[in-house]
């Protein structure tokens, strides 16, 4: 990933100590590497918060109801609960038990309810007023809620500018890729033309126009030599354009038929058989099992006969 930059790479990097320059389509990478587990994990984090939030407000309030409902529940005359039915209840006999008991055994039936001792610097937790809760804790669970909505909100936003920009790519990609094909056929096909009009030098100039703009175009330099050849009759030149030829990464076969040809030229026109026998020993050592390399042993064996 980290490379040396050149003279125009060095707007498009960004420099970080000790670690040269990184590209910004690299930094991208990276940086998306790192944001989306953090939104995730930032997202779940909030969630558990806000659960546990909300499950002890529900648990206070549950608790707040079970006391208001044991407040307000009657107590029998018998220290019991009075159940649903009035049956066998005679208000006489009640009044006349509570006239013969004395205050302090009626205070003893009836218990004054006391909580537990307030310690100091704490407060309860349980507002009784309303059954509701204390503000903090709502506050909490709302902020809970709102950073696990961030988080979402980010995270869907890198994915969806990622999508996007990969769709815009690709559909890019392929609007170029259509308009140098475009751009190669006419300017083949310009080069053409004029040397069917007769015009052989200015073809090899339209050509080599094509290869600067799409250089390495082997059928392109093909053209140029055979133009050179049989047209213009300028072996020497037809003879470098194979030369150069050779230097390209093409495939060993068509590599080979190439150095052939480029044999033929030098034992022939330009009376080279030192340079012929030398290309013809490289085709045969070179090119494997491939039919030039065969047709190169079969010359050799040749001219090694007496």
């Amino acid at each position: 990933m980290r490379r040396k930059p050149d003279a125009v790479g060095k707007l498009f990097c960004v420099s970080l100590p000790c670690q040269g320059c990184y590209e910004w389509r690299d930094v991208k990478l990276i940086s998306r590497i790192i944001l989306y587990p953090l939104c995730v994990f930032t997202a779940v984090w909030c969630w558990n918060g806000f659960r546990d939030a909300y499950e002890t407000i529900q648990v206070d309030r549950f608790r707040v109801d079970l006391e208001d409902e044991r407040e307000e529940m009657p107590v029998g005359v018998n220290g019991g609960e009075t159940g649903g039915s009035d049956e066998g209840f005679n208000l006489d006999e009640v009044n006349r038990m509570l006239s013969n008991s004395t205050p302090a055994k009626v205070e003893e039936k009836n218990p004054q309810k006391t909580g537990p001792p307030v310690e100091e610097g704490k407060t309860n937790l349980v507002e009784t007023a309303g059954g509701t809760s204390p503000p903090e804790k709502k506050g909490g669970m709302m902020n809970y809620f709102s950073g696990m909505l961030v988080a979402l909100i980010v995270f869907a936003l890198l994915v969806a500018r990622d999508v996007s920009t990969f769709a815009g790519e690709r559909v890019g990609g392929h609007y170029v890729t259509k308009s140098d094909k475009s751009r190669k056929a006419d300017m083949y096909e310009e080069a053409e033309s004029i040397w069917a009009n007769g015009a052989y030098v200015d073809a090899i100039d339209s050509f080599r126009e094509y290869l600067r703009v799409f250089p390495g175009e082997y059928h392109v330099h093909k053209r140029i030599a055979e133009i050179y050849e049989k047209d213009l009759a300028s072996f020497r030149a037809a003879a470098m354009e194979y030369e150069e030829m050779l230097e390209l990464n093409i495939p060993p076969t068509r590599w080979g038929w190439i150095a052939i040809h480029l044999c033929n030229l030098y034992s022939g026109k330009l009376d080279e058989t030192d340079r012929a026998l030398a290309l013809l020993h490289r085709v045969a050592d070179e090119c494997g099992d491939t039919p030039p390399a065969a047709k190169a042993r079969e010359r050799l064996a040749k001219i090694d006969t007496p």
